[in-house]
């Protein structure tokens, strides 16, 4: 397993720096022009999510990035340092207009993240939450 491994401050400017590292890894891996970008924007979510939500701006917080690769997919994890998060409702899959209309956004980073990548999962507690994103590699019928 080749494993890539990324710190950066909680400040938004940082944030490219994840994105840069995504899209070279993406295509370390072969995948296609349009895969590279859903990667980019997924992870960008994410990182995002986690220097905001879960770190809340505190640079001395870090968020750590690792790009895992293997054979069968890219499997990304992005760690912040935050107090967790209560249980959400992640399998709301819809954005509702209304929703979009009246500027509730809560939750819309989540369900983006979900309809980039393959598969994700979020893990939280009191010392952090994890979110793993995996994109599966061509062969494996991707």
């Amino acid at each position: 397993m080749e494993r890539v491994e990324v710190r950066i401050p909680s400040l938004p400017s940082y944030e490219r720096v994840v994105r840069a590292s995504a899209a070279e890894i993406g295509q370390a891996c072969g995948f296609s022009t349009e895969r590279v970008e859903d990667l980019k924007l997924a992870v960008s979510e994410a990182v995002n999510n986690a220097i905001e939500h879960g770190n809340r701006n505190e640079a001395s917080k870090p968020v750590a990035v690792t790009f895992a690769l293997d054979q069968e997919k890219l499997e990304v994890r992005v760690i912040d340092q935050g107090n967790g998060v209560g249980q959400p409702d992640f399998s709301r899959r819809v954005v509702e207009e209304y929703n979009l209309e009246d500027g509730m956004l809560r939750g819309f980073g989540t369900y983006l993240i979900g309809a980039l990548v393959d598969d994700y999962e979020v893990s939280s507690s009191q010392s952090g939450t994890t979110f793993t994103l995996r994109l599966y590699r061509k062969e494996h019928g991707v």
